[in-house]
């Protein structure tokens, strides 16, 4: 999804700002309608789109319901079941409308282009799938649409066990921030839970204040999702984390479990004014949270330099790729 700018390479975190917003009030019907009936993603669908992800397990950062969730504002999602899987559309009137890779139908290639064709006749040609993986995008390439990777959207990936250790020369800056920090201050690590979650949000309130300067589209955007994270935190089983600097909240992560080996960090956020902060919770985050996964997810960089920068000074083991597809000759 969306995401802020970055700190120095050696500062880690992404970035946000801005305005108050006032909560949104879920939908309450419970019925998905049936493809190509939509309706607006409710909190009541977790369950089933849950379930929808578990029969498509994949890699891909943004499928999981509390990132659909948390970033709705600014990417409103449809929902419809469809070949007994769901249909998710995403039209935010910003960009052209697109749509994931249905999510746990039986045929997904075959759901896809059903999907797609109807897209495409409703939308016009502008009209795609986004976000898909690798091995549904060659299966549709082979049918004859047109496929494209995106490389601004392809998320990171890195062992956890490198970020946690951070052992060798090339994580030797890292270390050295880490250092100063913990030899500057009284640092001490707490699960993101009750009182600790309130503190949070109140600190990435403080946090906004500071970056108000910066507060362009993608930074009111990752705004309004963190404050969607923080008044759904109970509903939406995420895991967090925060860094409790001489007795004050000053840093915070939140991620989950993607798969079974794969583990996802959404956000991270720190005090600039702390040098090597950002380094510390990023390292206590995983240890602490998904020290059992094999493989961390940091999600993508949107073509931005210095959140590239930032990412690729971690050392990411692989990529994985987001493709999109429309038009071609099958379209």
């Amino acid at each position: 999804m969306v995401r802020g700018t970055a700190p120095p390479p050696d500062e880690g975190g992404s970035g946000t700002a801005v305005e108050q917003v006032a909560p949104l009030e879920p939908w309450s019907r419970t019925a998905i309608p049936s493809f190509p009936d939509f309706r607006p993603l409710a909190a009541t669908d977790q369950p089933r789109v849950r379930s929808a992800l578990a029969r498509s397990p994949g890699e891909i950062s943004d499928l999981t319901f509390a990132c659909l969730w948390v970033w709705r504002r600014t990417l409103p999602v449809s929902i419809a079941a469809l070949d007994g899987g769901l249909a998710l559309v995403i039209d935010s009137g910003r960009w052209p409308v697109f749509a994931a890779p249905p999510l746990g139908a039986g045929d997904p290639a075959a759901s896809a282009e059903r999907l797609l064709r109807w897209m495409r006749k409703t939308y016009g040609p502008a009209a795609a799938l986004r976000l898909v993986p690798a091995p549904l995008a060659r299966e549709l390439e082979r049918r004859g649409w047109r496929v494209e990777a995106h490389r601004a959207a392809a998320d990171y990936v890195y062992r956890t066990a490198d970020l946690i250790g951070l052992s060798g020369r090339r994580y030797a800056a890292k270390r050295n921030w880490i250092r100063r920090c913990l030899a500057a201050h009284d640092c001490r690590y707490e699960r993101m839970a009750g009182p600790v979650t309130a503190e949070c949000a109140a600190f990435f309130e403080e946090w906004c204040r500071m970056r108000a300067d910066d507060a362009g589209f993608e930074l009111r955007a990752e705004a309004d999702a963190v404050r969607e994270t923080f008044a759904a935190w109970d509903a939406l089983g995420l895991r967090g984390g925060a860094v409790r600097v001489d007795g004050a909240i000053r840093a915070f992560a939140v991620g989950e479990p993607l798969s079974t080996s794969m583990a996802v960090q959404h956000f991270e956020k720190a005090d600039p004014a702390v040098p090597g902060l950002y380094q510390v919770v990023n390292r206590w985050f995983l240890r602490e949270e998904f020290a059992g996964f094999e493989w961390i997810n940091r999600e993508e960089d949107l073509g931005d330099p210095g959140l590239r920068r930032a990412k690729l000074s971690y050392h990411p083991a692989r990529m994985v790729e987001k493709y999109v597809v429309d038009g071609g000759d099958a379209g």
